[in-house]
């Protein structure tokens, strides 16, 4: 599962990259940003589909920034809602395996009203997977300490197309435990995708595998460990941190069968 190798990338810049991500033994993971949603009209859909229909598999990165599935305010929570909806018609229209979502829990404003939060977050979710056959949503975590609010939600919506997108480099910002006990907490059994990209423990720079401190023996340890599929993608912010992760990953997480290919 280690060469089933995802690599983000902006929807704007698709159809300039996706021969670059073929040649390193990728596939796109296309991010949409809540700008770009509004320019996926079907014949962009149709030429987007024609590109990735290249690779075996592809995947969705959805907007995050203000979207807030849990928001008290209807109004708010709606609008971010049509976003999402808008993000899985195009990811079931591409035939997406999973699209990657940000359920951004704030405890400044939802923690003494976490059983509300909760409850709209799940209904949010659920409503989505409900409508939309198809792509799995996999919740990523982002400042959050501990799997506990994930795994709360993840309870609370009972669906198993809703599983759980793990990002070492959040995790190695944010997090009070390591990623061992996290992944044991939270115990996936359906499928789970990773994100992987590194730092120094003090700021989301998204450097390049290998640049930071991030122990990636130890993760790759760690997800071959697991019992369930997974998926593995990474983030890179420039080219020259796309070729430097890329190799770091060949080198170190594919075996020399995986190599041969």
């Amino acid at each position: 599962m280690f060469d089933d190798l995802f690599l983000r990338v902006a929807s704007e810049r698709l159809d300039r990259e996706a021969t670059g991500i073929a040649r390193l033994g990728a596939a796109p993971e296309v991010y949409i940003s809540a700008e770009r949603l509004k320019e996926f009209t079907p014949r962009r859909v149709a030429t987007t589909r024609r590109i990735l229909a290249d690779f075996a598999a592809h995947t969705v990165h959805a907007p995050f920034i203000d979207i807030w599935p849990g928001a008290g305010d209807d109004d708010v929570r709606q609008l971010s809602l049509d976003k999402m909806r808008r993000t899985m018609e195009i990811a079931s229209s591409l035939a997406s395996r999973l699209v990657v979502m940000h359920f951004n829990y704030d405890p400044l404003y939802y923690r003494q009203q976490f059983p509300q939060w909760l409850e709209r977050s799940a209904s949010f979710f659920s409503t989505l997977l409900r409508e939309h056959d198809g792509p799995l949503i996999a919740l990523e975590n982002i400042a959050e300490p501990t799997p506990h609010i994930v795994l709360q939600l993840l309870a609370r919506a009972r669906n198993p197309r809703l599983v759980h997108c793990f990002d070492f480099g959040h995790h190695h910002v944010f997090a009070r435990i390591p990623f061992q006990e996290w992944l044991f907490y939270l115990d996936p059994q359906v499928h789970i995708h990773f994100h992987l990209h590194d730092n120094h423990g003090d700021f989301d720079d998204h450097l390049a595998l290998g640049q930071g401190r991030i122990d990636w023996q130890a993760a790759k340890a760690a997800i071959a460990g697991l019992a369930c599929p997974f998926s593995i993608a990474l983030e890179p912010k420039s080219q020259d941190v796309l070729r430097a992760s890329a190799a770091y990953y060949r080198k170190n997480f594919l075996s020399p069968r995986d190599l041969r290919r």
